[in-house]
């Protein structure tokens, strides 16, 4: 149910999807950019000298001994983890009026998340891959905008609270340094301040028109500075913020909308969690919940503003580490933590490019076919 000023062919689309496509062309550059195979190569020396620090025959042992019916197990939550990632895109594009079938939903939530994890940037790049993707599926703009926002929102805050509760734990069980409880506390902050503000932005239209004057006025200083560049359009940008401030109304009016994405949201993260679990047993070393709880917040911490692709290095490293500082085995943590990252990341990523390829591929060509090249 397309809002009123966001009929087909409208300037406000055509602006918004030339933009996605030229988002396309970026994404399709980002592997050849050298800050790309830098961030790489400084992941994968990370990831060397984590492996280093383990004994290796301790850590070749381990891996033959892997209890395949927990990698299994793990394999299975993850599968279960994407699958509520996707449900909660399909029922809030449903309670939107915008339905998709829901194979449709599952590769455009896998797609974005995987690109996330290859660019995490808090959760932006994600966002604005499925807003691109929503976007090919005739949804509105704004009305894209808001349902990735709200997405966002809900996977992202659940994981707010595990990264809450890690802390919590590992300040009250183990002794820490001053600068470490420093560090935390900063943490903490940014995670309390981006939930704080994402949470007014949504529930608040007053907050939402703030923050869009606020940004207005930021665009404005900009492009004074640049001489008004050409993709500065103050009234389609205003236009699209209106059309984004009734889409989220009408979301967040009705809380049925928001209660079953909800619940799969934190099924999504819960299911997480038990792929973890999974794979420590499938190393023969079962630890308690809460000590995994706090290697869990440590990853999906590393996870959200890490400099390398994938956090390939970071996560691996910091989970282990954390692990370790806790009192555990080092070599099995890794082992565990390798299983966990292999089976929930890299096998989902390498998925994904099969569905990359085929929303990009197609989209390139349909360009095309609407703007044939002309003939000599």
């Amino acid at each position: 149910m397309p809002l009123p000023g966001e009929r087909n062919g409208h300037p406000e689309q055509s602006l918004v999807l030339s933009g996605c496509l030229r988002s396309e062309c970026l994404n399709h550059r980002i592997f050849r950019k050298k800050r790309f195979w830098f961030a790489a190569a400084l992941g994968l020396s990370i990831l060397v000298i984590t492996l280093n620090r383990a004994d290796l025959k301790k850590l070749g042992a381990s891996f033959q001994e892997i209890d395949f019916f927990w990698v299994l197990a793990a394999l299975l939550a993850s599968v279960a983890s994407y699958t509520f990632i996707a449900a909660v895109l399909h029922r809030l594009l449903r309670g939107m009026h915008h339905p998709l079938p829901f194979p449709d939903s599952f590769r455009i939530s896998l797609v974005s998340t995987a690109l996330n994890y290859v660019m995490a940037m808090g959760g932006l790049s994600g966002m604005a891959v499925k807003f691109y993707l929503l976007s090919r599926e005739k949804v509105p703009p704004s009305s894209t905008l808001s349902i990735s926002m709200v997405h966002g929102f809900l996977t992202n805050t659940v994981a707010v609270v595990f990264v809450y509760l890690g802390f919590f734990f590992l300040y009250s069980q183990y002794k820490m340094s001053v600068r470490e409880m420093e560090v935390g506390i900063v943490i903490l902050a940014v995670a309390f301040v981006l939930t704080w503000v994402t949470i007014h932005v949504i529930i608040s239209e007053s907050f939402r028109k703030r923050m869009w004057q606020w940004l207005v006025l930021a665009l404005s200083w900009l492009g004074s500075k640049i001489r008004y560049p050409s993709w500065y359009h103050p009234e389609r940008a205003e236009r699209f913020f209106q059309n984004f401030n009734r889409s989220m109304n009408f979301l967040v009016k009705d809380s049925r909308i928001l209660l079953a994405p909800a619940m799969f949201a934190v099924l999504d993260w819960l299911t997480m969690f038990l792929c973890l679990k999974a794979s420590f047993l499938a190393v023969n070393y079962p630890v308690d919940n809460r000590s995994l709880l706090v290697g869990f917040s440590v990853g999906i911490f590393a996870g959200l503003f890490s400099i390398t692709p994938a956090s390939i290095g970071i996560m691996e490293g910091s989970m282990a580490g954390s692990f370790y500082l806790m009192g555990l085995d080092y070599d099995q943590a890794l082992v565990a933590t390798l299983i966990y990252r292999i089976v929930y990341y890299f096998l989902p990523l390498l998925v994904s490019f099969f569905f990359y390829k085929d929303f990009f591929v197609s989209s390139a060509e349909q360009l095309e076919s609407q703007n044939p090249l002309p003939t000599p």
